[in-house]
């Protein structure tokens, strides 16, 4: 008899996630074998939108994903991990996987290739950063005082304008361009991931993460809710719905969203992130065509903390991913 165990849906995308049960031998269309490889590929029509100014949307068209699962151990695309306690009503799992936000700011698309839940969209090489007047230092009277000088004697005299006071020269502001930031890099964070499986509908999924290649030498987190509806007996179709919440801590936000003098020395540019909840809601589709293809449909919206979201490089306060196509696994 072949081994199965139950998918927990380690990552968490909103394109590939998988669908846990409770119990395999009664669903055991969402269940893996363990020990085998699984490989598919995603094949339609889709876009991820980027926040930061003057980026680029990034295309869903083509996403690879790969994952293995043994009896304890894991590999979920870019992410491995190792299951502790597994329970018929919950899991606790050690995971390691990419930290997702420097995707935003990758000049080519390597996370297209790593990850399916976040993109790497272009950046464009300037960035509209917010200005600040320079003051001339007189207060605004001019280097001449005034064009008009009055003498004791009451007489008016007129002095002519030199070409510099017709036509000031206006100080020039400086600007802040994409070359001039600091390189985001790549984190890998590592941590506790947990699922309570409330009933063969419903799951609550808890996650901590810290940085350990000290990177931003933070921490962020996340809690979601699913509930699914499936279709049909035997099981053809499935209809699902999440919500939840993202934490990231100050030190997180400031690595990839603040200013600092790592980016510039031009001092009013700077700008610190504090700690933000990004709540998210979702919902996926999925219907078997065959043994080897399905089709699908999901989309995800974030809302961005107010402390992101006001970072001088950042333009829009969410975040959207929407994808339909198929599904074919090898």
């Amino acid at each position: 008899m072949k081994k199965v165990k139950r998918l927990s849906g380690v990552i968490g995308s909103v394109l590939f996630s998988g669908m846990a049960l409770a119990n395999c031998d009664t669903h055991p269309e969402n269940c893996i074998e363990v020990s085998q490889w699984e490989i598919s590929v995603a094949l339609g029509a889709g876009v991820a939108t980027n926040p930061l100014k003057d980026s680029d949307h990034s295309p869903l068209i083509v996403l690879p994903y790969v994952r293995y699962y043994s009896d304890r151990f894991f590999l979920d695309n870019t992410a491995i991990g190792y299951t502790f306690f597994d329970h018929r009503a919950f899991d606790v799992s050690w995971i390691a996987e990419l930290n997702s936000e420097q995707a935003f700011f990758s000049r080519s698309r390597p996370g297209t290739l790593l990850r399916s839940n976040t993109l790497s969209p272009d950046i464009s090489e300037r960035i509209n950063l917010p200005q600040t007047d320079i003051n001339s230092g007189d207060n605004g009277a001019g280097a001449d005082g005034g064009d008009n000088v009055n003498p004791p004697n009451e007489v008016s005299v007129q002095v002519p304008l030199t070409d510099v006071e017709q036509n000031p020269e206006q100080p020039q502001q400086p600007s802040l361009t994409f070359d001039d930031l600091a390189k985001r890099k790549w984190a890998i964070d590592s941590g506790i991931l947990a699922h309570w499986y409330i009933s063969e509908q419903q799951k609550l999924t808890v996650k901590l993460l810290h940085d350990v290649r000290g990177i931003y030498n933070g921490f962020h987190g996340s809690v979601g809710y699913s509930y699914k509806l499936p279709f049909g007996d035997p099981k053809y179709a499935q209809l699902q719905f999440k919500v939840g919440v993202d934490y990231k801590d100050a030190k997180l936000g400031s690595y990839y969203y603040g200013i600092t003098e790592r980016d510039t020395e031009l001092t009013h540019f700077r700008y610190q992130v504090e700690s933000t909840f990004n709540p998210y809601i979702g919902i996926a589709y999925n219907h078997k065509l065959s043994d080897s293809w399905q089709f699908k449909f999901t989309a995800k919206h974030q809302w961005l903390g107010s402390s992101i979201a006001n970072s001088p490089i950042v333009d829009e306060d969410y975040t959207t991913s929407v994808f339909i196509g198929g599904l074919y696994a090898f």
